[in-house]
């Protein structure tokens, strides 16, 4: 039995006191602040998007927020120029984040064979989509059409593939020739573009699940894509290895003196 003076006893609440209890006015207003400014984390956190508290199965009138209502009031409010002007900024962004990815990993093991043939792939073919996965997950409503979140990924395929390009012709190997530029600009472009536009897929799978029946975005719908499109990366930096190492694919690269 709890000793009546405990001093850790619930009667030394403050709201259980003799004398009224008064709030912090601070506290109050930035209450009232975070629900009136920050909406997306008011949705994000909402409860009543669980089955179990639907106003219909509880009988009474809807919240003034769910992921469902904003995300309809947002879908209309959002006109096509507002949502090529997001694309546009995706595009532009994908090339560069893509290749910052790819150097944030460049470290991530000491055995560069698996670095180049399976962590390499994974990071950059994350990193070239990531932009348009972020705007799908944060904000759905900007893309009006799975084909914008296409072209998303293939710019960002094709700016990887050009900033790259630029690295290794100028930094890696500046006494490259001809052959050495065809290849990178030919065969390695298509490889970027092609795997960024798979992965591309499974985003627009996600999308329009979330827009057409106004649910949250379940990325894992993109799973089974990116990792194709990570295993198609992985395959081809194997191939080109294993023939370069034989002796098989003479890139036109010069002769070390």
């Amino acid at each position: 039995m709890i000793p009546a003076d405990d001093q850790h006893g619930i009667e030394h609440e403050p709201h259980f006191g003799a004398e009224y209890f008064e709030h912090d006015p601070s506290e109050l207003r930035a209450d009232r602040g975070r629900e009136t400014t920050d909406e997306l984390e008011r949705v994000e956190h909402t409860v009543w998007d669980e089955p179990i508290l639907a106003p219909e199965l509880l009988r009474q009138p809807a919240p003034d927020i769910t992921y469902q209502s904003w995300l309809a009031r947002n879908i209309e409010q959002t006109g096509w120029l507002d949502s090529w002007a997001v694309t546009s900024l995706v595009v532009l962004a994908a090339g560069p984040w893509g290749v910052m990815g790819a150097f944030a990993g460049a470290n991530a093991t000491g055995f560069a064979f698996l670095a180049v043939c399976v962590f390499g792939p994974i990071v950059e073919e994350v990193s070239k989509v990531a932009a348009a996965m972020w705007i799908i997950e944060k904000r759905p409503y900007c893309f009006r059409s799975g084909g914008q979140i296409l072209i998303c990924a293939a710019c960002g395929g094709l700016a990887f593939a050009a900033i790259e390009n630029l690295i290794y012709m100028y930094v890696y190997v500046p006494r490259h020739t001809k052959e050495f530029v065809a290849f990178r600009w030919t065969v390695c472009v298509a490889l970027h573009m092609s795997c960024s536009t798979l992965a591309g897929l499974g985003l627009v799978k996600v999308w329009r699940e979330t827009i057409t029946q106004l649910r949250r975005p379940r990325l894992e719908l993109a799973y089974r894509w990116m990792f194709t499109a990570m295993v198609c990366h992985g395959l081809y930096n194997l191939t080109v290895t294993v023939l370069s190492l034989a002796g098989w694919l003479d890139l036109g690269m010069p002769e070390a003196e």
